[in-house]
């Protein structure tokens, strides 16, 4: 079974769920309308106001979680620079190691060129 026909039903299920600023400003609109002797027909002033700010804390979340991704995207930037950087350094490294050791050769067959030519 595909896990998005399990994903969907609970992402349904909680964008119908009331956030806590909603229900606070719904108890304070049934509150104000048994007070008044009305009924409560639901869709009051403060459960209004009170969806209003649960949407703007999630917006406020969503941002703070993609800026954290934003941030974790460049630290990983930063490594993958460094490791590039690293790995040309090393092969600059190995050709300096590899032309002394050429160099080293060299001038041990001058040397041992030189020394027969004295004896």
């Amino acid at each position: 079974m595909n896990p998005r026909y399990l994903v969907f039903p609970a992402l349904l299920s909680l964008a119908a769920c009331d956030g806590p600023n909603e229900k606070a400003g719904k108890q304070q609109d049934q509150a104000a309308a048994t007070a008044a002797g009305t009924e409560y027909a639901g869709s009051g002033p403060g459960e209004r106001a009170g969806e209003v700010q649960d949407n703007t804390d999630d917006a406020a979340r969503d941002a703070k979680e993609a800026k954290a991704k934003a941030i974790e995207a460049q630290a990983r930037n930063i490594k993958k620079k460094a490791d590039v950087a690293a790995e040309k350094l090393e092969a600059d490294a190995e050709a300096v190691r590899d032309a002394a050791d050429n160099r080293a050769e060299d001038l041990k067959r001058q040397a041992a060129a030189a020394k027969a030519d004295v004896e």
